[in-house]
């Protein structure tokens, strides 16, 4: 399907189509499907042990080119690692990246088996009854502990839960309990955004990673729903434990898109002037800066306006992990 899929959304007729007849700017580009889903990829690694040999380049979108899974130092135990649409469909590299992080740390990594959307396209526009069956049905799958994570260990109800996406991760700690979904509060205590769980883990052990060294300028540009529940700084202190790295966490707003918002024609022109600051900032970095930015429509914008590819922080540690000989 990618390969038939992936050429209709560049064919520029449809486009103009799509504009009269949908409102979607022909200016956007559309993200196109990953030739395998995350979601199937993990399925085979999982049952395979098929692992990353340490090599950057072994991180595609097809998957880990190794076949063994790196030695862990230390158990760590069950975590939930919930791919959201993008990862699943889109971006399966970010999982994939992600997965090789947690379980270079020691962790047993596990999907939440028939999981939907969060819910967020649905509540940016006022759907507030959609956003919340979506949410019930998260939240019911997650509280319950169902036999999907029950060979993982006893005490399933305790497993964390950590977001790639932040407006993903702030639906469930933030806009179900606005919609007052029955254990909400319990689950969003489990529920962490990976960059967060990772620094904290870092920081009471500063070993329990090692990274290449090298001399690098990174530029994070934070998320305005992580920014709107969290202190972004972490996220420097979190890219300067990879050694010879200088990180700066850009002072800029939203980055214009906001979801679907910026993919309208009607909105186009006002979604790039929004983004102005945070494409200034970026062209005041120097030469070769590492521009990482966690939310995926962050993503789509910078790489639209710009000549740049920003990644995710999952992807710059992964890549840099140095896994034990």
């Amino acid at each position: 399907m990618p390969a038939l899929a992936n050429p209709l959304l560049d064919f520029r007729p449809l486009r103009a189509f799509m504009e009269s007849a949908l409102g979607i700017s022909v200016k956007r580009s559309l993200p196109h499907y990953a030739r395998e889903r995350f979601d199937k990829w993990f399925a085979k690694h999982a049952v395979a042990g098929v692992g990353d040999p340490g090599s950057p380049a072994a991180i595609t979108d097809r998957g880990y080119n190794g076949a063994h899974r790196a030695p862990l130092q230390k158990k760590r135990g069950p975590v939930i690692l919930w791919d959201d649409t993008f990862v699943r469909y889109h971006e399966p590299h970010i999982g994939m990246a992600a997965v090789k992080v947690l379980e270079a740390l020691g962790f047993e990594v596990a999907l939440a088996k028939n999981r939907r959307c969060c819910g967020r396209p649905a509540f940016s526009v006022g759907n507030l009854d959609a956003a919340a069956k979506l949410g019930k049905h998260n939240i019911d799958l997650l509280h319950t502990a169902t036999s999907h994570f029950l060979h993982l260990t006893s005490h399933g109800s305790a497993l964390p839960i950590l977001f790639l996406e932040p407006s993903c991760w702030s639906m469930f700690v933030e806009d179900y309990r606005e919609l007052k979904i029955q254990n909400a509060d319990n689950i969003a205590q489990r529920c962490f955004l990976f960059e967060g769980f990772v620094e904290d883990l870092l920081a009471r052990e500063p070993d329990a990673l090692r990274f290449s060294e090298r001399a690098e300028t990174i530029a994070i540009h934070p998320h305005c729903h992580a920014k709107s529940i969290m202190d972004p700084a972490f996220m420097k202190k979190l890219a300067e434990r990879l050694p010879g790295r200088k990180a700066t966490v850009l002072d800029t707003a939203c980055c214009g898109m906001a979801g679907a918002f910026g993919a309208l024609a009607e909105k186009y022109d006002l979604s790039v002037q929004v983004a102005q600051r945070l494409l200034d900032n970026i062209d005041n970095q120097p030469p070769a800066t590492e521009v990482i930015a966690s939310g995926t429509s962050c993503r789509h914008q910078i790489g639209d306006l710009t000549n740049i590819r920003p990644r995710h922080m999952a992807e710059l540690l992964a890549e840099a992990i140095v896994l034990p000989s």
